[in-house]
């Protein structure tokens, strides 16, 4: 499944917001070439956090954070939330914008020698 997450960063608001997106559907098996950015996600979820609820985790480390993100209705593979503690704890240092987007594709845990 192809999912993109928006991640967003709300200084004055001091909220940390990360939607979830989802393509309903499959993709084409033929095409040689798939461009995910180019295809329509469909929103399927939105979590909020407190920003000093967040700031503490990241102290504590990248796995406080990911228990931090993680809860019963957003529970990212961990191949995945990986990639998204990156961009949390890039804006939260300011080294990037105050929005990130993450695009995963499950499909590409699986090595072509497992088909």
């Amino acid at each position: 499944m192809l999912q993109r997450y928006d991640i967003s960063m709300d200084g004055e608001a001091n909220r940390l917001s990360i939607k979830e997106f989802a393509i309903l559907g499959q993709k084409s098996q033929k095409r040689e070439y798939f461009e995910p950015t180019n295809e329509k996600y469909f929103f399927t979820h939105k979590v909020t956090y407190d920003g000093d609820t967040i700031r503490a985790a990241i102290s504590k480390g990248k796995e406080a954070l990911i228990s931090e993100l993680r809860s019963d209705d957003f529970f990212p593979i961990r191949s995945c939330v990986e990639i998204i503690v990156e961009r949390v704890i890039e804006l939260f240092e300011g080294n990037s914008d105050s929005f990130s987007e993450v695009t995963f594709d499950d499909q590409s845990l699986f090595s072509k020698d497992d088909e």
